[in-house]
């Protein structure tokens, strides 16, 4: 069996897996747990899972996605693909349906490819078996702990999104995401900058915008979903991050434009917002869909230049809030109510970069603004 792994941004690492897989048993190679290798070799796990799926995409490895049972841990379905997921599956040992979540039921494993190797099949029928007796025993949910690849894990990874973008959900599916940050970027004043620059000098610095907060969305493990106009769409597993790369971006771009004549300076508002959201299918690529999205979409519309808003779920994590006190020692407190919204929601504006005051948001009909400390 000849392994050879390739990944152009660390091929040092990619060559001491080839070289360990190349000498492991074949029960190793089915399934192959990811951990053991980021712990043997000190690597990041994102370092480790880019060089799996970029062995997928080199018919190294196949991916498979497995359906637990929420309830006892049983698999329901097993898939090759995400082409096969639907939001729903049935389990024969509960004799119930259940919903699919990318965040929590839904695992994903890499195996050696049958092409490299054949694996004795009694390693699947030994999986199931030990799933079973589990189930026997009253452990359930077995299979669930800190070391599992989701679903979520491989769908929010970049270099897939990139590689595999023709995996997509068909017939109309959706799957749920329990946790998702949302952050939606604009250009402030965007007529005005079109007007003062002209068409083809504001395109150039739009588009040098955009390549800024994509490459910093990346680097914090974001998802840069896509662009309407001059108007930036990205998702994050982790909200303290969705924040830390708004807030990174936000100074960047500032120190970007500091020595440009002031019509030149793109001004830039951003909104973040926690919650469940679907992922769907949308215009023939992975996006997103629900209340989440749409809220934060209202929320980046109450943000001025250089402002980020966030909604209250977020300002009450403690980590955030530690990354609010590196940026202002006060922020904008708003109490909202969105168009055809019952509920009324309280908004945080921060403004960066770090000048310690705090600037009042122009909101909606039925806001009201207080400036409190941090």
């Amino acid at each position: 069996m000849q392994i050879k792994l390739h990944y152009k941004e660390n091929q040092k690492d990619a060559d001491k897996i080839t070289a360990f897989l190349s000498n492991v048993s074949d029960r190793f190679l089915f399934h192959i747990p990811l951990y053991e290798i980021t712990k043997i070799f000190n690597m990041k796990r994102e370092d480790v899972l880019n060089i799996f799926i970029q062995g997928v995409y080199d018919g190294v490895f196949i991916l498979e996605w497995i359906y637990h049972c929420p309830i006892c841990g049983n698999v329901a379905f097993e898939a090759p693909s995400l082409h096969y997921a639907s939001s729903q599956n049935f389990c024969t040992a509960c004799n119930k349906v259940f919903n699919n979540t990318l965040d929590d039921n839904i695992e994903v494993c890499f195996s050696i490819h049958p092409q490299l190797k054949v694996l004795d099949p009694s390693f699947q029928a030994q999986y199931m078996a030990d799933i079973g007796q589990n189930i026997h025993n009253g452990k359930l949910r077995s299979w669930e702990h800190p070391h599992v690849l989701r679903g979520v894990d491989i769908v929010q990874n970049n270099l897939y999104r990139t590689l595999m973008a023709s995996e997509l959900l068909i017939g109309g599916q959706s799957l749920l995401l329990k946790q998702a940050t949302v952050l939606f970027t604009d250009l402030n004043a965007s007529t005005r900058f079109y007007l003062d620059q002209g068409d083809i000098k504001a395109f150039v610095l739009v588009k040098e915008y955009i390549r800024i907060f994509f490459d910093i969305i990346e680097s914090y493990h974001g998802v840069p979903v896509k662009t309407m106009g001059d108007s930036i769409m990205a998702v994050f597993s982790d909200p303290c991050l969705a924040f830390d790369a708004a807030v990174k971006a936000q100074q960047i771009l500032t120190q970007q434009v500091q020595n440009r004549a002031e019509t030149e300076r793109l001004e830039i508002k951003m909104g973040l917002h926690s919650g469940s959201a679907l992922l769907v299918t949308l215009n023939n690529r992975l996006d997103y869909f629900g209340l989440t999205v749409n809220l934060a979409a209202h929320i980046h519309r109450t943000a001025r230049a250089n402002e980020i808003v966030i909604s209250q779920k977020l300002y009450d994590n403690p980590a955030i809030k530690r990354s609010i006190r590196a940026v202002t020692t006060t922020v904008q407190k708003q109490q909202i109510r969105f168009k055809y919204i019952a509920d009324d929601y309280t908004l945080y504006h921060i403004k960066v970069p770090n000048e310690g005051t705090a600037v009042a948001a122009k909101g909606e009909a039925g806001a009201s603004n207080s400036t409190m400390p941090v």
